[in-house]
């Protein structure tokens, strides 16, 4: 049995750690721009529409071409992962669990290079690109784990009678990934089916193709017959439509924007005749995050979780914090203090590595959320300014804090998906739970508080998939915290978690009547 550990992060506080970063970041610039073909059985296809991404700290740098795959480039996948699904769920599963391990290993050996393209065409910084990549080596280890525990099945013998339970792939899965964990959840979305014997059709997300690309090729090396894996690069609403739609693919495995989640949702579930498979989806959509903070919280531990909660990534994360709720009797000064620590953030280009507060991800991303910071500018109560330098350069967003009652209106409701967080003042901590219930959302909660009474109630009474108390609420570690939400956060399928695999498996039982009565006339023979 495989034994399951966490990656180690590296301590860039260390200079060993971080000697390599300016050579690294160099040699990949160098490669710009990058063409991102499709890759259907191994082979690319070239001769497709192309779009470009510009790095988003240096919009005028283009850092990949990636191509528009189509409706017939997704049939030659489909054809392909037919052919070969029979081969690939005939292996054994303990080639495929070393297949998977094989992954890992490659993606923690590269993890240099992808940690520089990441920075470049995403625009995290090393910290959060070390924490990607290592999440992504996590996933890997962590399936293999599971997949080895599950694959031996369950048995229930009687005298005359054999009873085994066990499982088997579903066919074809639809991996549509996002661009904002775009080593860690795109991994862990492909590696899950794919050590369960499934075939997969990789669609990465438009803004993070190249890095998608890189690991696609890692799992190849590693031995992923390139029969069953696909990629499929093109728009969301093109090609993602697509394989969401074709009757062949038996699973969605889906993470973005609630709009699109429940229109997979709901086109799973829409069986058109002639079909034979209910299409299940796996659909994380995202969150309204609710961070409370008890009177008698230590604020200063609560004012450094609620910074990196709010403000990590640019806060373009499905787990930031979006809602800061705070109670009446500390709100002042926690408010007060909560403003000093955000006017410190250090907003410069992620190549810098003490940068806390990088670019968004791109033109579109930037003017919807300065349309946010407009609409919504009498709420505010500070805005860290950005520098000149970087407003003609990149896609920067000053990280904003507003101050809000109104729980009916868009602060209180809308997930903005960027460096915007809401103060909320209350009266009593029953209040503060009830608030932080009152959402179409169930992702991730945190509450700050040294009293046990309201420790108990909220572990009992919070809305959220995860729950952390006197702690940051990103940055879920595989295993430990498996993460996933409900209500209109998701389907409740845990990544990182026990349950995770089966989302991708058919249960089968078979029982078989061993009381003997006679033998076939042939084999007498």
């Amino acid at each position: 049995m495989t034994n399951f550990k966490n990656e180690p992060v590296r301590d860039f506080s260390k200079e060993s750690n971080k000697e390599w970063i300016s050579d690294s970041i160099s040699k990949t610039r160098a490669l710009f721009p990058i063409f991102v073909p499709a890759i259907v059985s191994g082979k690319e296809i070239k001769n497709l529409k192309t779009q470009s991404h510009q790095n988003p700290a240096r919009q005028k740098e283009t850092v990949s071409q990636y191509l528009l795959s189509d409706i017939e480039v997704l049939q030659k996948a489909i054809t392909a992962s037919k052919a070969g699904f029979r081969s690939w769920r005939g292996r054994s599963s303990q080639e495929r669990i070393s297949i998977l391990l094989k992954t890992a290993d490659l993606i923690a050996e590269n993890k240099n290079e992808l940690c520089a393209l990441m920075l470049l065409e995403t625009g995290k910084n090393i910290p959060e690109a070390e924490a990607d990549l290592v999440e992504a080596v996590d996933f890997c280890r962590y399936y293999a784990t599971e997949y080895e525990r599950i694959v031996r099945g369950q048995r229930v013998d009687l005298p005359g009678e054999e009873n085994f339970y066990s499982y088997k792939p579903k066919g074809i899965v639809g991996v549509i990934a996002p661009w904002n964990f775009p080593a860690a959840i795109l991994t862990g979305m492909c590696a899950a089916p794919l050590v369960c014997g499934n075939a997969v059709l990789l669609k990465p997300a438009e803004q993070s193709s190249a890095i998608a690309l890189y690991l696609y090729r890692l799992f190849l090396k590693a031995g992923v017959p390139p029969e069953v894996f696909h990629f499929l690069p093109g728009r969301g609403e093109e090609i993602g439509a697509e394989i969401v739609k074709h009757p062949e693919v038996a699973v969605i495995n889906f993470t973005g924007s609630r709009e699109v989640g429940l229109s997979i949702l709901r086109e799973c579930g829409n069986v058109k005749p002639g079909s034979r498979i209910v299409k299940r989806a796996l659909c994380e959509m995202g969150g309204k995050n609710p961070m409370i903070v008890d009177g008698d919280a230590d604020l200063d531990l609560a004012v450094e979780g609620a910074i990196h909660s709010a403000f990590g990534f640019q806060g373009q994360k499905c787990s930031a914090l979006s809602r800061l709720i705070v109670l009446d009797s500390c709100y002042d000064t926690f408010r007060a203090r909560f403003i000093e620590a955000v006017s410190s953030l250090n907003v410069d280009s992620p190549e810098i590595l003490a940068s806390k507060i990088g670019p968004v991800i791109d033109l579109e991303s930037k003017n919807r959320l300065e349309t946010i910071l407009q609409e919504h500018k009498n709420f505010i109560v500070f805005q860290k300014e950005i520098p000149d330098r970087l407003k003609e350069t990149g896609h920067y967003v000053p990280p904003t804090i507003f101050e809000s009652h109104d729980w009916k209106g868009d602060l209180a409701n809308k997930e903005f998906f960027g460096p915007i967080v809401t103060l909320f003042r209350v009266r009593n901590f029953t209040e503060a739970i009830e608030r932080a219930n009152d959402s179409d959302y169930a992702l991730t909660a945190g509450l700050y508080s040294r009293n046990p009474d309201h420790t108990r109630e909220a572990k009992e009474t919070i809305e959220a998939g995860n729950l952390y108390i006197n702690r940051a609420i990103t940055g879920a570690i595989v295993e430990r915290q498996p993460f996933g939400g409900y209500k209109l956060s998701g389907v409740g399928a845990k990544a990182g978690g026990p349950d995770y695999l089966k989302s991708f498996l058919e249960p089968v039982t078979i029982t078989e009547n061993t009381m003997r009565r006679g033998f076939s006339a042939e084999l007498i023979q």
